[in-house]
């Protein structure tokens, strides 16, 4: 394994490929990491606990030369419980493809095993989408395989600007809308510190690709969003990335969570109008 991987990456994947190995030998002739260790912004400790962290997950694509059987399905479930039973976290989340799905792209691909935040599915589309594919094809670490570069991976950038819009105005605007209501739920979720990173960098991020063209990571947004954005927008961008670089232990600039609340909420809304704009 190249030495930059994240400790914490290399001990999941080393489980798990030999797990698997072992009970469907030659299935898995393919693994890449992607996600936050591809772009360098893997954070292993953060902020706040269980789905409401600000650690980083670990992302990963798998393929194998043919669908799997049944049987395949089986050890690769048990590999990934063995995996996950060992280290429960970072979530080891990833999808099992074929090489032909990767030159199909995501709407041509079918169901297939995927896993996240510790489960395991047999057939479902958990993260199968242009992102997955294109940050693929651009940044994806070969573990085993060929490197990205010398595999046909689809990578439609019009596919991907498109599906960023969709992301925008269905899942975002949506999100914000739920979430600036007041109620008991909203403001426990809103007075997290995985709100801000989740809600600030998320919606940085998208907005640089629609600026820019370009995938970026978490933190890539944060910085990108600090040098572009308007000063009114600076202290909860500062916020969000000392929450995601330093967790809990991070300086604080916010010492009322309420405020911090609506500054990431007032900051959303405006910055998906923005990045709307754009499109």
């Amino acid at each position: 394994m190249p030495r930059e991987i994240p400790e914490e990456a290399r001990r999941s994947t080393e489980l798990f490929l030999s797990t698997a190995d072992r009970s469907a030998p030659g299935l898995v002739t393919g693994f890449y990491l992607v996600g936050s260790v591809c772009f360098g912004d893997f954070h292993a400790r953060g902020a706040g606990r269980g789905r409401l962290s600000t650690a980083s997950d670990i992302d990963f694509v798998a393929v194998a030369d043919r669908r799997p059987e049944p049987g395949e399905i089986s050890a690769l479930a048990q590999a990934h419980a063995t995996t996950v039973a060992r280290f429960p976290k970072p979530h080891f989340d990833g999808s099992v493809l074929t090489w032909a799905d990767l030159a199909a792209g995501p709407d041509d691909c079918p169901d297939v095993p995927c896993m996240q935040e510790g489960r395991f599915t047999s057939a479902g589309r958990g993260g199968v989408n242009p992102v997955l594919f294109c940050e693929l094809a651009s940044r994806g670490i070969a573990l085993r395989g060929p490197e990205p570069s010398d595999v046909d991976v689809w990578a439609d950038q019009d596919a991907l600007r498109a599906f960023t819009v969709d992301n925008l105005s269905r899942y975002w605007r949506p999100w914000w809308e739920k979430n600036r209501r007041t109620s008991a739920l909203s403001l426990a979720i809103g007075m997290s510190p995985w709100f801000p990173v989740w809600a600030v960098l998320g919606v940085s991020r998208l907005h640089h690709l629609l600026a820019t063209g370009e995938m970026t990571s978490k933190c890539g947004a944060g910085r990108y969003a600090a040098r572009e954005f308007a000063p009114r927008w600076q202290r909860i961008i500062a916020e969000s990335l000392s929450l995601r670089t330093e967790g809990a232990e991070g300086r604080r600039s916010y010492r009322n969570p309420l405020a911090r609340r609506r500054d990431t909420l007032a900051f959303l809304d405006a910055t998906i109008d923005d990045a709307l704009a754009l499109a």
